[in-house]
Parts: structure tokens; C-alpha cells; sequence
């Protein structure tokens, strides 16, 4: 996937700006079916049993950290500006129980509400190619990234987007769970 983005990039018309939004499809389940091009290499070790759906899930997402690693050595060598953003949109879908004794629960049912939040959690990352501020972004939930992103960027918001990063101040996290407000 990384490889025909690329191929894009440098087949681009160079006389407008570059944006793919690229979504992949590796980790976003299927973790049942085996392929003669893959092989599983990382697996829980601290759990009660084998879970073989997040275990295919963690060596996806080795082959996944490899592959944008990749990614950005390939566009920190390019001149013009590029930033990228890498997020997932939701939690793999593997054993229930492997979620539980990870949580530390008997039933997903009976969570907390901080515990639900948890299940809503996704790590995101912005590079670029160039100096950008360094930040830790502790809570932000996906509807305010695009503006994150344009912010960073340096690219002038519209007003919906400073109307959204000024909303994320005050409660940055909504989601179906609920929110959480900037006081958490």
C-alpha cells in the first residue's frame, strides 16, 4: 500500500499540491484467515490462554509500524513539504476475553465509564519533513484531527476548523461512549 503511494506521489501532477487520504485495510479484521504470505510473529505472552485473533493483530501491526517506517525515511528525503498523519480509527475486533483479562475485567458489560473511554482509544501521529512544533496531544477524538493536521501544517483554517480546535480546549474528546471534558 505505502509502496503505490509512493508510485502516486512521484507520478503526481507537480504542479498542484499532493494529498491522498489512504486508508488501509490490513488491520481492520479478518484475523481468522490465514495467508501464504504472512507470517505471525508476535504473540501475547501474559495472558491466561492463546488469543489467535490478537495475535494475528499484533503481528499485523508490526508488519504495519515496518512498513511507515519506511514511509517516512522514503518522504524525509523528499524537498517538498509533507506531512503525515497515521491514526486508527477504532480497536482491532478480536476475542472478547483477550479484551477483558487485558482490562481486568470478568465482562465487558460491567465497565466503568473510564474503562469504556479506554476502549475508544486510538494512538495518532503527525511528521513531517520538516521543523514542526513537538507535542503529546493527550486526549483529541478523530472529529478535531483533520484540523489538527491543517494546524499544524500551517495551512490557514477555515472557521469550522477553529471553531472545532478551540471547541477540543474545552472538551476534547466525544465519542459513543460519551466525552470527556478538559477537566477529564
Amino acid at each position: 500500500n505505502y509502496k503505490l503511494l509512493i508510485e502516486n506521489f512521484e507520478n503526481r501532477d507537480k504542479s498542484v499540491p499532493y494529498f491522498a487520504f489512504n486508508v488501509t485495510m490490513q488491520n481492520h479484521g479478518g484475523y481468522t484467515i490465514d495467508a501464504q504470505n504472512f507470517v505471525e510473529e508476535i504473540y501475547a505472552t501474559n495472558t491466561s490462554k492463546a488469543y489467535p485473533k490478537a495475535n494475528k493483530y499484533l503481528s499485523l501491526i508490526k508488519h504495519t509500524d515496518e512498513a511507515f517506517k519506511e514511509l517516512v525515511e522514503y518522504f524525509s528525503k523528499v524537498k517538498e513539504p509533507t506531512v503525515i498523519c497515521m491514526f486508527g480509527d477504532h480497536q482491532p475486533s478480536i476475542e472478547t476475553k483477550f479484551v477483558e483479562e487485558i482490562i481486568g475485567v470478568e465482562d465487558l458489560a460491567e465497565l466503568t465509564p473510564e474503562q469504556e473511554q479506554s476502549r475508544y482509544c486510538t494512538p495518532f501521529y503527525i511528521w513531517a519533513n520538516y521543523d514542526i512544533e513537538e507535542k503529546t496531544v493527550e486526549r483529541l477524538s478523530s472529529n478535531y484531527l483533520s484540523s489538527l493536521v491543517l494546524d499544524t501544517a500551517g495551512i490557514k483554517l477555515t472557521k469550522y476548523n477553529k471553531y472545532l480546535l478551540n471547541l477540543a480546549e474545552t472538551l476534547p474528546v466525544i465519542n459513543n461512549a460519551g466525552y470527556i471534558d478538559k477537566d477529564g
